[in-house]
């Protein structure tokens, strides 16, 4: 199956966000309770978050993510807060989404994820930094 990522433009989330909200809410109940489901929709309504999806031929949904993006002095880190579904199903989809955060300046992808998901990561590159893991783009 061929997916294809995009960003949900703002003024699509409210319509979107029926669609994605079981893979989001999946993901935050292994956030330890530092985020809840209707947290993240505020973030993402607001603009504060960034909306990606992963889309099949059919145009429907088959994974989210959620990233937040922030600066540190030699980098501008794309922070994945919650991702769900067949976001990262492979390389391809893999290479559209980091495309998609690069645009937005990132030079890493950084986030806090469960140990099958780190398993995941590390067979695309991520390397385990303490509790989170890092990408360089």
């Amino acid at each position: 199956m061929t997916l294809r990522v995009e960003e949900v433009p703002i003024a699509f989330v409210n319509i979107a966000w029926p669609q994605i909200e079981g893979y989001i809410e999946a993901a935050v109940q292994h956030a330890n309770g530092m985020l809840s489901v209707e947290e993240t929709k505020t973030r993402v309504t607001d603009g504060a978050w960034k909306l990606i999806v992963a889309i099949n031929d059919s145009d429907t949904i088959q994974g989210a993510a959620v990233v937040s993006f922030f600066n540190r002095t030699d980098n501008r880190v794309a922070y994945v807060t919650a991702i769900g579904g067949r976001m990262l199903a492979n390389q391809h989809t893999f290479s559209q989404f980091c495309e998609i955060l690069r645009s937005h300046g990132a030079t890493c992808i950084e986030g806090t994820v469960r140990d099958s998901l780190m398993r995941l990561w590390e067979r695309i590159g991520a390397r385990k930094q303490s509790n989170y893991i890092q990408i360089t783009l």
